[in-house]
């Protein structure tokens, strides 16, 4: 990722030795990643242009700049920022940013250097242990805000970024931006994000690859202007006819023509399309190079992005840095970062260099990856270490650096890139790995929906350990029996023995994963209907001297004793409970996973208890939509009936038939369903007795005081929007109390409404 600053920040070297202590707790963040390509005016078009466009964004919250590679995209709005007086930070993805604690980390950080402290907030909150990321936005907001004038928060390559979780908090941040900030997202393609709402509400400016492209005027000023190619007209005509103003084509085409004698001849040549015309041109300037330089420019093609000591190490040579600088000054190809010594070569020419790498020379390429990803493991990038294993096709190298920082990653809230890389591998290599195939069991656990994985990866971890007993210590058993006992899945009779024996060898042995262990036992036995017994296991794990510093585990147990304490009428302790689960959970990542659900789940009993229903229904329908899974399982089947029960209580009795249909289903393929199956009984049992009361005329759901005050107006010949006026509420608020109030009535209609309501002396109250 990238930073850019009004103030130049110097860093030397590839990860910076600088620390803070808001960033105490994550790995070194890459500076790579932290630098914006260097100014080269000799090296760029002035394109006023494609400034006036992006000033007529006025005041659009959210800029989509989206064109396929090669558009320039990143060059103009990095000109337009710099003719601002706007402070900018800089952001440049990849697809190790699938990660919604990673990217916000960098984003923090970007606006942290825009103004010391900008960022703090957001980083201390990011800092323990990964947390939820929502809260750590808005500290960024808050930060923004504070600091008064316009900021520009801009992503580059955002394509890189398609988790749906990722994207989801990149909706939040734009709404909840201060009106002295806007982000701008540079991408090869429109990202999935809420672009149709933003776009009607005015909230939107787009610029796509037609308005990128170059005109003819701007062609002249390429060609000949700048490159001194001296083209007549028509010569340049027709290149961006054949080109479709493809800038990057344009600039291939400059390169070429400089070596060529007859230009007004090659300019007939010049293939029309895209792809043709990159692959046709890269190699022509390939073959235009010395023997020396065409070696050094395909193996860096390898490399992606490195420093001039990288290229030395991993390609073996002495003189990169001088390499690197001639390369620079006579060709467009290569770009300098602004800060440390990295330099990035064009993707277009990289993959097309590396393809003819491999035909001359096969196995060249896999050897450079895999040199690099030894030169980044040694100095503690793993992530891009990581990817340059994969492309070397080193799935042992890939397995052995995952196993190296499986718990620092899921510590941090990053189950998901651990989870995304070992699905990757070969079921060879988690044989040989059961600690790591655990942790991907664990990671597909708190991804959410995640019963098939990690059913996958427990029957590898089996097998693994009885192919390799030595090497399935007392920690792997444990905390594949505290994951078995936890997720329940289908039986809750077996995960009961295996959270006893997890809790065994946790407390033999293994004490790192006792919280975890006792946790997922209070919840096998709370499912078994033994409340005594899971209140004592859940109360041990919380007790644990390191219980806070375990977040998971912790927050696991009190979600159980906030469930156990609403069934024994203590609903003040179950708040205490729930909303310490909440916010140990906070610590650890998105609470939208396997965890937040229980976590949600016990807020939404406690509403009930409490009597909103309302409030219950909706955090009920968030943990059965995170529950959800591919397969049936105990904790969904669960879920369903609790919603089942609330619909019920509301009134809403066709959508507790359906939930109740639902989880029956779902009952009939679990082995074992514990206690869930008598609860079914006495969920159907209640919808019985109320659909009777409703049907003998008994008003079953009392309307809120908000509705009955929409209620007595409709007694009279207002509109909804004049109904909206007199209650100082929006017109769709009073739409919404009207529809409840209608499905609370049993009517369909106003006059039926205010006549039903009448009979039950509604209308008397106030």
């Amino acid at each position: 990722m990238i930073v850019r600053t009004r103030r130049v920040i110097r860093v030397e070297g590839a990860v910076s030795s600088a620390r803070t202590d808001d960033a105490e707790g994550f790995p070194p963040l890459a500076e790579s990643k932290l630098a914006t390509p260097s100014k080269r005016p000799d090296r760029t078009v002035a394109r006023r242009r494609i400034a006036e466009l992006l000033n007529r964004a006025g005041e659009a919250k959210l800029v989509l700049v989206a064109a396929p590679a090669g558009y320039g995209k990143t060059t103009a709005v990095d000109q337009w920022c710099a003719a601002r007086t706007a402070a900018v930070a800089w952001v440049t993805l990849d697809v190790g940013d699938n990660d919604p604690t990673r990217l916000w980390t960098y984003a923090a950080t970007a606006v942290d250097r825009v103004r010391q402290g900008l960022g703090r907030g957001a980083l201390r909150r990011l800092a323990s242990c990964g947390c939820e990321v929502r809260p750590a936005i808005d500290e960024l907001a808050n930060g923004i805000r504070a600091f008064e004038c316009e900021l520009v928060l801009v992503f580059d390559d955002a394509e890189a970024v398609s988790d749906p979780e990722c994207l989801a908090t990149l909706n939040y941040a734009v709404g909840r931006l201060p009106e002295n900030a806007r982000v701008i997202l540079i991408s090869r393609v429109a990202p999935a994000l809420r672009l149709a709402q933003f776009r009607a509400r005015g909230e939107l400016a787009e610029l796509r690859s037609s308005d990128l492209a170059f005109t003819t005027k701007e062609a002249l000023h390429l060609l000949n202007g700048r490159e001194g190619l001296g083209l007549d007209r028509a010569d340049v005509t027709t290149l961006v006819e054949r080109s479709e103003g493809w800038p990057a084509a344009l600039v291939l085409a400059a390169i070429w023509l400089r070596c060529v004698d007859d230009r007004h001849q090659a300019v007939r040549t010049f293939g029309g399309q895209q792809r043709l015309v990159a692959d046709y041109l890269g190699q022509e300037v390939l073959d235009s190079l010395e023997a020396a330089v065409y070696d050094f420019m395909v193996e860096i093609s390898v490399l992606g992005w490195f420093t001039p000591s990288m290229c030395d190490d991993v390609l073996d040579r002495s003189r990169s840095a001088t390499l690197l600088l001639e390369l620079e000054r006579t060709n467009l190809l290569l770009t300098r970062l602004e800060h440390g010594d990295w330099f990035r070569i064009h993707p277009l020419f990289a993959g097309y260099a590396e393809s003819q790498l491999e035909t001359t020379s096969p196995g060249a390429a896999a050897g450079i990856h895999r040199r690099a990803a030894a030169w980044l493991r040694s100095r503690g990038m793993a992530d891009l270490a990581v990817e340059h294993a994969h492309a070397a096709d080193d799935h042992g190298l890939v397995a052995d650096m995952l196993d190296e920082n499986h718990l620092a990653w899921i510590r941090h809230g990053r189950s998901k890139t651990l989870l995304r890389w070992t699905e990757t591998l070969p079921d060879q290599q988690l044989l040989e790995r059961p600690r790591l195939t655990v942790a991907a069991a664990v990671a597909a656990t708190l991804a959410g929906r995640g019963a098939i994985r990690r059913r996958r990866f427990l029957r590898i971890a089996d097998e693994a350990s009885a192919c390799h007993p030595e090497r399935a210590d007392a920690y792997v058993q444990a905390l594949t029996s505290m994951i078995r006992s936890g997720a329940v899945d289908g039986d809750v009779g077996r995960a009961l023995s295996e959270g006893r024996r997890a809790v065994e060898l946790a407390e033999g042995a293994v004490d790192d994963v006792r919280v975890a262990a006792l946790a997922g036992f209070a919840q096998a036995l709370y499912f078994a209907g033994e409340l005594d017994d899971s209140w004592t296991a859940a109360s041990r794990a919380i007790e644990h001297p390191s219980a806070e510093r375990r977040p998971l585990g912790h927050a696991f147990a009190r979600s159980t004793l906030a469930l156990i304490a609403v069934e024994r009428g203590g609903l003040t302790l179950a708040r205490t409970h729930a909303q310490r689960a909440r916010a140990s959970l906070r610590r650890v990542g998105s609470s939208r996973s396997w965890l937040g659900a229980t976590a949600a789940t016990a807020t939404g009993c406690l509403l009930a208890a409490e009597g909103d229903l309302a409030a219950a229904e909706r955090e009920l329908s968030s943990a059965e939509n995170l529950f959800r899974d591919e397969v049936a399982t105990v904790h969904h089947a669960w879920l369903l009936l609790l919603l089942a029960r609330v619909r019920c209580r509301r009134g809403r009795l066709q959508a507790a038939d359906v939930s109740l249909a639902a989880a029956r289903g779902e009952l009939t393929e679990l082995a074992d369903a514990g206690r869930i199956k008598a609860l079914a009984g006495d969920v159907a049992r209640e919808i019985a007795t109320t659909a009777a009361r409703a049907s003998g005329g008994e008003l079953v759901d009392r309307p809120s005081k908000a509705e009955l005050a929409v209620l007595r107006m409709l007694e009279t010949e207002l509109s909804a929007r004049e109904i909206a006026e007199r209650l100082h509420l929006s017109p769709n608020t009073v739409r919404s109390h009207i529809r409840a109030l209608y499905r609370k009535l049993g009517v369909s209609n106003r006059s039926d409404a205010v006549a039903r309501a009448d009979s039950f002396g509604l209308l008397d109250q106030t």
